[in-house]
């Protein structure tokens, strides 16, 4: 799985789960203009460590925002959280190891971790392979 997948599949999740509030990928600047409503989102940061020589740990983490702070529906932090715990990634569930909501700063913020572990997959040659032996025929040469 890629980074762009995992961002790819949050932004859908955000639009199917919240299809009346406008969902946007956060720009480049960390301050969002004053009158922009809805949630945003970003990645944080995404790290590929080794563990072996064939196994790895990915990790992401994500900002969702919501951007109306003086209008924060009641139940908002319930419906981040039941909506990003488990998303779908080509039909494959991955479940978020961390989700914390915050409310310092002027907007509200949920965090969301991914953490997936992977193997790298070499591929199989055989240990041993049969060899075929025939027999040549050799033609002695007339004296």
């Amino acid at each position: 799985m890629t980074t762009h997948q995992l961002t790819t599949a949050i932004a859908t999740t955000l639009t199917k789960n919240f299809p009346n509030i406008p969902v946007h990928p956060a720009n480049g600047g960390t301050t969002p203009a004053s009158d922009a409503k809805g949630i945003i989102y970003r990645l944080l940061s995404a790290q590929l460590t080794r563990e072996r020589s064939d196994r790895f740990v990915q990790s992401h983490a994500f900002e969702i925002r919501w951007l109306d702070a003086s209008n924060i529906p009641d139940t908002l932090p319930d419906e981040l959280l039941e909506a990003l715990e488990t998303i779908n990634i080509e039909g494959t569930p991955y479940r978020a190891t961390d989700l914390r909501w915050e409310t310092e700063g002027t907007t509200p913020r949920m965090l969301v971790y991914y953490t997936m572990r992977t193997i790298k997959v070499s591929e199989s040659v055989p240990a041993m392979q049969q060899l075929e032996q025939r027999p040549t025929a050799i033609k002695a040469a007339k004296e």
